[in-house]
């Protein structure tokens, strides 16, 4: 079963309008504790959001929700200016997995 972290970050307008590069400057500054944590799984995939490019997600690989709770105690005190700089309010995260849906359909 796969473990998957999705991160919701919101940005300010400024930001936004620099998504790709705000999030490269969010990810230079997170990257390096998260992938020499022993939980990392892969790296993330990055999705604006179409209506509202100020909300940005983050999905990602995880080993465990408990690695992840370990590692957000030695991310905070990294993460914090990040939220205040180029964000209007905290990023939310939320824990996933993913069901063993059947995908490949012939449904001609």
């Amino acid at each position: 079963m796969s473990f998957t972290i999705v991160e919701t970050w919101y940005l300010t307008d400024e930001a936004a309008q620099q998504a790709t590069r705000t999030m490269q400057i969010i990810d230079d500054a997170l990257g390096e504790n998260a992938h020499h944590h022993p939980g990392w799984s892969g790296h993330a995939t990055f999705l604006q959001d179409h209506r509202d490019p100020r909300i940005v997600t983050w999905v990602y690989p995880w080993r465990s929700a408990e690695d992840h709770a370990d590692l957000l105690t030695t991310e905070e005190p990294i993460v914090r200016p990040l939220i205040a700089a180029y964000c209007t309010r905290p990023r939310e995260i939320r824990y996933a997995v993913e069901l063993p849906v059947e995908v490949e359909h012939d449904h001609h």
